[in-house]
């Protein structure tokens, strides 16, 4: 019982380590900003708006990045678990789950907008829109690269070494649902936190069957970029950004997906529930061929 209880404690407390290295550093960078604005004469509502600028989204992934390393190399790099990086076929697997990605969020908003949750008109190509595309094209790669690394990796394989598969699956998906908690409009309906879960599972599962992060990565950022800068919705409750087709919502909220995109809607809700039922049956029956 005391071994049980330890290793309960030790591996809740890597976690949570885990998540306090970054944290805690973008705590310190902005107050650490806040005392140089003030001391500048700088505006009040720049110094409130910094955990809007881009700058500060870089960091973030950047800092998950290096807490996902920096955990590994302290504590686990001897037992010699895989964090999944290092993968055979790993541009392969990113290409699959980058298609995959693009198929999932096309079907959700599709089924969005032919349900009357949303209207659809084309944007103008000029040259904003296509410095958006390509700063979302940087941006979510950073994103799908740092979490990823930081929920599939370090957390569910740190849980996987210890109780094994299914918990791992189920416990990386909720803590990768509650790091969006702070997100704008997460509470609206439950449907936001349910998708975000979902996602996780369908993420985590990949990660199992296709044998490192890739996939996930490569669905990741498609999914992220797709429904933003492309399909126009906000995605998981940021602000909207010029993209190929500007949406307008017509409600309700439940199908429409309401200020935090296509993933507050229950289509989404569908979709990435059949989205983990094929990538599970598809990836495991090549598995047992291979």
């Amino acid at each position: 019982m005391v071994v049980i209880i330890k290793r309960f404690f030790s591996v809740a407390g890597k976690i949570v380590l885990s998540g306090l290295l970054p944290i805690g550093i973008m705590i310190v960078v902005g107050i650490g900003y806040a005392i140089y604005a003030v001391a500048t004469g700088a505006d009040i509502d720049e110094i409130t708006k910094v955990g809007e600028a881009r700058w500060t989204q870089y960091l973030q992934t950047v800092l998950f990045i290096g807490s996902a390393f920096a955990m590994y190399a302290w504590f686990e790099r001897k037992r010699k678990w895989p964090l999944g990086l290092k993968q055979k076929h790993g541009i392969d697997r990113g290409l699959q789950g980058f298609f995959a990605g693009i198929l999932l969020m096309t079907v959700s908003s599709v089924l969005i907008w032919a349900a009357g949750g949303v209207s659809l008109e084309a944007s103008e190509w000029n040259q904003t829109l296509i410095l958006s595309l390509l700063e979302g094209i940087i941006l979510y790669l950073f994103v799908a690269l740092s979490e990823e690394l930081f929920t599939r990796g370090y957390i569910q394989g740190l849980i996987k070494y210890h109780y094994g598969t299914p918990a791992a699956i189920i416990i990386s998906s909720i803590i990768f649902a509650l790091m969006h908690s702070m997100n704008p409009n997460m509470y609206e309906t439950p449907f936001p936190f349910f998708n975000i879960c979902l996602a996780g599972i369908l993420f985590s599962i990949a990660r199992e069957l296709t044998g490192g992060l890739w996939w996930p990565i490569g669905l990741h950022m498609s999914w992220n970029f797709f429904q933003g800068y492309v399909y126009g919705f906000q995605v998981s409750g940021t602000k909207p950004v010029p993209a190929v087709l500007q949406v307008t919502d017509n409600g309700p909220i439940q199908l429409s997906g309401g200020e935090f995109g296509a993933e507050g809607s229950y289509m989404a809700s569908v979709v990435l529930i059949l989205g983990i039922i094929t990538v599970y049956f598809l990836y495991r029956k090549k598995n047992k061929t291979d």
